[in-house]
């Protein structure tokens, strides 16, 4: 039966979460809080996407091809339950950036070289040292 969906991203969010090192040992994983949801204006950018995707879903011009909605479909309707369908459903969206801020100061976590500071032979070259989130996918501006 045909169906569709839209994803939702808040591709500019604004809740911040952490990484911190649990252990100077480097068999220890790190401790991560993603702080997702942290800011209530994600919530409400999330919630507003999926009433614009169900706008579009359900436009005339689909005609024959138009199905049910299928995440996070019909059963889901009030903003209560929409807010409920995102704290269940998030994820990333593979777009981590700014956990090792670079720069020069005591608060960087790796300097201009992407050396990481206090640790010998060790670099972050990824996308970790964005300061904040590019419109798009982060792979093009990591290897730049």
């Amino acid at each position: 039966e045909d169906g569709y969906s839209f994803q939702s991203v808040a591709v500019r969010a604004r809740s911040v979460g952490r990484i911190r090192l649990a252990s100077s040992n480097t068999h220890v994983k790190p401790v991560i809080d993603g702080g997702y949801l942290s800011d209530p204006s994600d919530l409400a950018t999330l919630r507003e996407g999926i009433k614009l995707g169900r706008q579009i879903g359900n436009r005339a011009d689909w005609g024959e091809f138009k199905g049910e909605e299928v995440f996070p479909g019909p059963n889901v309707q009030t903003d209560d339950e929409i807010d409920e369908y995102i704290r269940y459903t998030l994820h990333t969206a593979n777009a981590l950036t700014g956990t090792c801020k670079m720069g020069t100061g005591p608060d960087s976590v790796v300097g201009p070289d992407l050396c990481v500071r206090g640790v010998n032979n060790i670099r972050v070259v990824d996308a970790s040292v964005l300061p904040s989130i590019p419109g798009g996918q982060t792979g093009t501006p990591t290897v730049m």
